[in-house]
């Protein structure tokens, strides 16, 4: 119950922030709000959706693309969140544009990492490794070794998973279980 009152209260504070038109403090805030988020006891998904295409609509008018780029990667995370995955996985591919662009180093490689998880649950393993490994070459660059390790292991799990995936499906063939 806590972290739903706690989630709430930061989410609130991202309105009035934005409503003051601190872009930077109403993504702070929204970003732990979603981090806090209890997903059972969501009611009105759409409000968190509209409230992030207002500010993002915001940033576009006001020329700030480093805020835009921001929106976008938390409007991947909320649609996510919400196992919206094809939604969430446009909105990353297009913040990373937009990092890329603006030579952001640290918000490219932490979005790489977001879109490799959403590649993943759809399904696509080998671009989720891919895409994982990008992130982890931008973080050894960076000297970031913990998130390389990290990484690391988040790509060690998903070659295991796609070597077992593929033995599974393997003598599902040749013996033709699905046959029977």
């Amino acid at each position: 119950m806590v972290a739903s009152i706690e989630h709430q209260e930061l989410f609130e504070r991202s309105k009035k922030f934005f409503e003051e038109k601190d872009i930077d403090n109403t993504l702070d805030h929204y970003e732990k709000a979603l981090e806090r988020l209890d997903r059972t006891k969501l009611k009105n998904k759409t409000e968190y959706i509209q409230f992030l295409e207002s500010i993002l609509t915001f940033c576009r008018e006001n020329h700030l693309p480093e805020q835009e780029a921001i929106v976008l990667r938390a409007l991947g995370r909320t649609y996510s969140v919400f196992k919206q995955h094809a939604e969430s996985m446009k909105c990353h591919y297009q913040s990373l544009k937009i990092q890329k662009k603006l030579g952001k180093k640290v918000e490219t490689a932490e979005g790489l990492v977001f879109l490799a998880e959403d590649l993943e649950v759809s399904g696509d393993y080998d671009k989720s490794i891919q895409t994982f490994q990008e992130a982890s070459d931008i973080f050894k660059d960076l000297g970031k070794l913990r998130k390389v390790k990290e990484i690391t292991k988040e790509i060690n799990r998903l070659k295991e998973f796609s070597k077992e995936m593929f033995e599974d499906e393997y003598y599902l063939n040749k013996f033709h279980v699905d046959n029977y």
